[in-house]
């Protein structure tokens, strides 16, 4: 571990480390694209959207936390588990794709994601709507699939001991345990109704656990930090990962598509039972909650319906009450901070990505 009494000059940013992992996994993207070309270019137009969709966003924080966490502990270089932290980014992409499908979402970073790619490549293949949306979202599953096989083979060039290597394992499928608990429970939760999960619990397995969690303990675990200080490391991504997730469900709401590249309307239109939600039952008047449910969870709701949705969750005091739950989360991380064993100066980074994390429009 490294000496808390040594304080660097320098630590990891974001903008370094994200072009660290692009530098990285965009050769094997382009490698992988090439070895399904020989198998067939349509196998080879699978890797080409995933490529495609890879380079067209994303801030590249669960690497980042991998490898700010792996510097903060060791006085080895980053550059030793470039693949571990690539191994987050790919399971983070795999989930999106997965998730849009899920939400029947069609664009993410602001442009075709999988799916949606290829629904335009089975448009003259494929007459019946229905079918070409199946065999559409199939193709979508498939390249998941794979970027989460190429996550596993990631950790195994990392360069660190075999017990190391293998905890780092245990945590990736650990983390994909959870995720997909999390996400079981929110998609369940527009028609189980709102007693059937903890949307704070589904906050915590579908986005704290591989967003926040996994990549904190990835980075120490290879950095062999103390069980004392992996503990905090989890408590710590838990709450960050939780306000995250609200942010998040704020955004989903409330952002500007312009930004966020993504539809401000499909969690409306899905019903989607997140905080917000419950928050609005638990504070709205009778009338308010009336003409909530004669719009919420409709998909063919028009523009001026789901502004009327967005007012009542403003007006019934909802947005407010999930800003102040984001605001106290925030605040016990900062406390949990002071109690990690790093010096000054990447306490000061973890500082930096907790604002990073909670106050942002995308």
């Amino acid at each position: 571990m490294k000496h808390v009494g040594i304080t660097p000059t320098i630590t990891l940013a974001p903008t370094e480390s994200k072009a660290k992992i692009d530098a990285f996994i965009t050769p094997l993207l382009h490698q992988r694209t090439e070895e399904a070309r020989r198998i067939s270019p349509h196998y080879e137009t699978l890797w080409q959207d995933i490529q495609k969709l890879y380079s067209a966003g994303g801030k590249r924080l669960r690497s980042y936390m991998t490898l700010m966490t792996f510097e903060a502990f060791s006085s080895q270089p980053v550059e030793s588990i470039l693949p571990a932290a690539a191994a987050q980014e790919l399971l983070h992409v795999a989930m999106l794709i997965h998730d849009d499908i899920i939400d029947r979402d069609d664009i993410r970073y602001g442009v075709k994601n999988i799916a949606r790619e290829y629904l335009d490549h089975y448009e003259e293949l494929i007459e019946d709507t229905v079918d070409r949306r199946h065999y559409a979202q199939s193709a979508a599953i498939l390249a998941g699939d794979l970027l989460i096989s190429e996550a596993y083979v990631l950790l195994t060039e990392t360069q660190a001991d075999p017990a190391a290597i293998l905890a780092a394992q245990r945590l990736l499928s650990r983390a994909i345990f959870q995720v997909i608990g999390g996400e079981l429970l929110d998609t369940e939760a527009a028609f189980r109704g709102a007693d059937a999960a903890d949307p704070l619990v589904i906050a915590e397995q579908k986005t704290a656990s591989y967003s926040f969690v996994s990549p904190f303990l990835m980075g120490a675990t290879l950095a062999h930090a103390t069980p004392a200080q992996l503990e905090t490391l989890q408590r710590f991504g838990e709450q960050l990962g939780i306000a995250y997730q609200l942010r998040d469900d704020i955004i989903g709401v409330f952002g500007d598509e312009a930004i966020t590249g993504k539809s401000t309307d499909g969690d409306i239109k899905e019903g989607k039972r997140t905080l917000l939600i419950e928050q609005f039952y638990s504070l709205a008047d009778e009338t308010q909650r009336a003409t909530f449910d004669a719009l919420f969870g409709h998909h063919d709701l028009s523009t001026s319906d789901v502004e009327i949705v967005k007012s009542l969750l403003i007006d019934s005091g909802a947005k407010q009450a999930v800003e102040t739950l984001i605001t106290a989360y925030q605040d016990h991380t900062h406390t949990l901070l002071t109690t990690l064993d790093i010096d000054d100066v990447h306490r000061a980074s973890f500082s930096a990505l907790i604002d990073l994390c909670l106050k942002r429009d995308r």
